[in-house]
């Protein structure tokens, strides 16, 4: 692994490998999340989700946005949708995109565990498709959970998706000694690092702020840098106590 442990430490070090990582993730696409156009799944669900729970809502918060599928999906399904991300070029596009089509979608270039620029309580819903998983030191999670509760409505909801620590693909690498007891992981393609879960563990992280409404493990195949992998995701619904 050419990515040591240490230097995960020193924060602006840190951020500035990871905005270059991801750059040349999405120059190379090798992940779903880096070419697919579609929204996700699961998002489509969480959205049936509540509807059926009879939830009216107009404010979204997209967190790791990307190139803005999912936000752009929320959007055309009425609400108005704030997407942080981390790379300017991804910011450029979704709101190049959203102006065209004339869609209420405003996009950040921001790290998800810095201050939001929303105000408290003003957001009905929030989605992390991916992204929190990769917020690999245990202060900004806390960070992020904390602008995450201050920005949602009192029962707002929010909808989190992460590789489980069993994934045909990021799981093989907890083999590694050096990552067991914490399940930090590096992808030796990308050298992004991540941090895996086992369900109860995810839900357990979150319960300082939230109450898990509703929790599952789904088994899918995707391709990871061209092969085809069995995935272990866990999409997890929460809402914010009050």
């Amino acid at each position: 692994m050419l990515i040591e442990l240490e230097k995960l430490q020193n924060c602006s070090l840190r951020e500035m490998m990871f905005q270059e990582l991801w750059k040349q993730e999405y120059e190379r696409g090798g992940i779903p999340s880096s070419f697919r156009v579609d929204p996700t799944k699961v998002v489509m669900h969480f959205l049936s989700f509540l509807k059926e729970r009879g939830f009216e809502g107009s404010f979204a918060i997209d967190l790791g946005a990307g190139k803005g599928r999912n936000s752009f999906y929320l959007a055309q399904n009425g609400f108005s949708t704030l997407s942080i991300e981390w790379l300017q070029e991804n910011v450029d596009e979704i709101n190049q995109k959203a102006a065209n089509a004339k869609l209420p979608i405003s996009a950040y270039c921001q790290s998800v565990s810095t201050p939001w620029p929303v105000p408290s309580e003003s957001m009905d819903i929030a989605i992390d498709i991916f992204c929190y998983k990769h917020v690999v030191d245990k202060e900004q999670q806390k960070n992020y959970r904390k602008e995450l509760y201050r920005a949602l409505k009192p029962n707002g909801y929010y909808l989190l998706s992460l590789a489980a620590d069993d994934d045909g693909f990021y799981g093989s690498f907890l083999k590694e000694p050096s990552y067991n007891e914490c399940k930090l992981i590096i992808d030796p393609h990308s050298q992004i690092p991540s941090l895996l879960y086992s369900l109860e563990e995810i839900a357990e992280e979150f319960s300082d702020f939230f109450t898990l409404i509703q929790g599952k493990k789904e088994i899918s195949h995707s391709p990871m840098y061209g092969k085809d992998y069995q995935r272990s995701v866990l999409n997890l619904i929460f809402q914010k106590k009050i």
